[in-house]
């Protein structure tokens, strides 16, 4: 068994174990909470202020003004119904609540409602999206938002099941909130019937599992696609081999790196300072050979006898 298959063991005592006893103690409280219409608030949910122990702090929400309302990905929303049977909760924005005229409280696309441990899914994968024209488009003037346009600009609402791609939006046009739905198909209704819609609020799929999972770092998964859906972690088998595979290379790497910057950085200056020092120390024993000989002295000039002088 290698290293790291030893460890597995231990960090799921460490992780999981605790989490489990925790959460059964959160399960375990003297009564249920409420606020207003919602009635019966309970595990996985609380409300701020119930006793330490009750409910999972991250499914926490408040009450204001005898309404339920729920923080969520920085915007506020109103509490309308929690299913604990089917797993789900359903939220209105608190500026679309009274089915008024008005932009979101917080943008929300589709793909930001679910990027969210605790919530990883919707109903219904609908969204409204508010484009502001500069110019007015009068195949959309039913869907035109009069509270929300002026002199020189046209505020429309177009339904989509994702966000809108850049070719879609007129050039004179930008998208400037959204917010999911629970409309089921892409009518584009007129815009007092979008109203009613939208203050209906949108669906959430909420689940313990699930924020359990991504706080192992582990995917997150349904566990079946029948209501309710229940999600769990992924199995994700561990290619220990593979992995000591690449971590030998890495080090192998490594090494060659270190051995080509000690060659060029130290090895090499050391070769090409011996040459350097070879070829002097040569030169200089040269000059102290030639220093160390004996001057020739010049040949002298014999006198020759007369009579050995020709005679002219």
């Amino acid at each position: 068994m290698s290293f790291s298959e030893a460890l597995f063991p231990l960090f799921f005592l460490l992780f999981f174990i605790p989490i489990f006893y925790a959460r059964n103690l959160q399960q375990y409280c003297s009564s249920s909470s409420s606020c207003g219409d919602i009635k019966n608030i309970s595990y996985p949910f609380r409300l701020q202020g119930d006793p330490v122990g009750c409910g999972d702090p991250s499914f926490q929400l408040s009450c204001q003004d005898n309404t339920t309302i729920l923080n969520f990905r920085g915007g506020k929303y109103y509490v309308k119904g929690i299913s604990y049977d089917q797993r789900t909760i359903r939220i209105v924005d608190v500026n679309l609540a009274n089915g008024s005229c008005a932009l979101p409280y917080k943008s929300l696309s589709m793909d930001e409602a679910t990027d969210d441990s605790r919530f990883p899914s919707l109903i219904n994968f609908w969204q409204a999206n508010f484009v502001n024209c500069s110019n007015s488009i009068p195949d959309l003037a039913n869907r035109k938002a009069h509270c929300l346009s002026g002199n020189n600009y046209y505020v429309y609402l177009n339904f989509s099941n994702r966000n809108l791609f850049a070719y879609e939006i007129p050039k004179t046009c930008k998208v400037i909130s959204r917010i999911p739905m629970s409309s089921e198909n892409e009518v584009n209704y007129p815009y007092e019937t979008t109203l009613k819609l939208l203050s209906s609020g949108f669906d959430l799929r909420w689940s313990v599992e699930c924020k359990d999972c991504r706080a192992a770092d582990l995917p997150c998964v349904y566990k079946s696609n029948s209501d309710p859906r229940i999600f769990q972690c992924e199995n994700v088998e561990y290619d220990y081999e593979t992995q000591l595979q690449i971590v030998t290379a890495f080090l192998v790497s490594f090494r060659v790196i270190d051995f080509a910057l000690f060659v060029r950085f130290t090895f090499v200056p050391l070769v090409v300072f011996a040459f350097l020092l070879h070829k002097c120390l040569t030169r200089q024993k040269g000059v102290d050979a030639e220093n160390f000989l004996p001057q020739s002295e010049s040949p002298k000039q014999v006198p020759i006898p007369h009579f050995m002088e020709r005679s002219t």
